[in-house]
């Protein structure tokens, strides 16, 4: 059993949520399913017993990888996959693992239940007998196919999310140049840094992959693998596309953010350079000294008055005059 902290977006206090460990064994036409959520040590004893994996190999299940990878032995293979997830509470985009051990007549997964297109699938093939046939009918090869297959069409909404940010982005980019414009660009951009982060190490992998399930594959099927490494493929090239776009975008941003605060100090400048009579003047007649000019003359105020409205004019109307050289 595992605990987790969990927290909403509203920032309640944290509290614990218990996530059990689940085991599924499907079995049809000779091929074993069996599929393990949140795995502890008793089910990594089980498949000791069953199977004649590396100690260091069932070790791994219970560690979590940095990339993916796969270990090709003579009777079977041993796949880390991690593909992306989108945290909605955190607004954040990060990599899930799934543990795969393939032989001829048997396919073990072992993950943590996040992604729920393979949770519903092995549900469903445990329940129903159509979906048994569908997926486990051919052998363990094209049964791993399935849930690839249905892994990497998971993945294609998050990209379509990121494309209509990135959208969206280009779209208000010169309309609006807010703190939020800001935050938006910068999620967005760490979204698509996390996601190629998670699919380049994938993508050897799934190239790799196509080669050695060739010994798992009835005659004539390769050409289902051709489909994943074209998926991945793809998502590679969109994801190539957002970060070229996204990063035009930031540099266009800053530029128009640039040229606003440039055009404010031009602004306060000229606003300057309009009232320094008035600060020079009043800066001088406001000196308590002794010897002060027309310190006893009746008419003194409207002299000093002029002295620093007539220039102030002055100035502003040049200023006004030669705006087009100013702005």
């Amino acid at each position: 059993m595992f605990a987790l902290p969990f927290k909403n977006d509203k920032k309640q206090p944290i509290i614990l949520k218990k996530l059990n460990t689940e085991v599924k064994i499907i079995e049809f036409n000779g091929l074993k399913w069996i599929d393990i959520i949140r795995p502890t040590n008793n089910e990594i004893k089980m498949l000791e017993d069953m199977y004649d994996f590396h100690e260091l190999l069932l070790e791994d299940c219970m560690t979590e990888h940095q990339r993916s990878k796969i270990d090709s032995y003579e009777d079977y293979s041993f796949i880390v996959l991690h593909l992306p997830r989108y945290k909605k509470e955190l607004f954040r985009l990060d990599s899930e693992e799934i543990d795969i051990f393939i032989g001829h007549d048997y396919l073990v997964t072992l993950h943590d239940g996040e992604f729920k297109p393979l949770v519903e699938l092995a549900q469903k093939c445990q329940s129903k007998e159509e979906s048994r046939k569908e997926y486990m009918d051919e052998g363990s090869a094209l049964l791993l196919y399935g849930i690839t297959k249905t892994l990497f069409d998971y993945c294609f909404p998050i990209v379509d999310k990121i494309g209509n940010n990135v959208n969206e982005i280009n779209r208000q980019v010169f309309a609006n140049r807010s703190k939020s414009m800001l935050e938006t660009i910068s999620r967005t951009k760490m979204q698509i840094i996390n996601y190629r982060s998670v699919i380049k190490p994938l993508r050897p992998v799934v190239i790799t992959l196509e080669k050695v399930i060739q010994k798992y594959l009835p005659k004539d099927k390769d050409i289902y693998f051709d489909d994943i490494t074209d998926k991945i493929e793809k998502i590679w090239d969109m994801l190539e596309n957002y970060k070229e776009v996204i990063e035009s975008a930031d540099s266009t941003f800053a530029s128009l953010t640039n040229h606003t605060i440039n055009g404010l100090m031009r602004t306060f400048t000229i606003i300057q350079v309009a009232i320094l009579p008035m600060t020079l003047v009043s800066g001088l007649f406001s000196m308590n000294v002794q010897g002060i000019p027309m310190h006893e003359y009746s008419m003194a105020f409207w002299i000093v008055f002029g002295m620093i409205f007539i220039p102030t004019i002055f100035i502003g109307m040049m200023l006004l005059l030669k705006k087009d050289k100013w702005f």
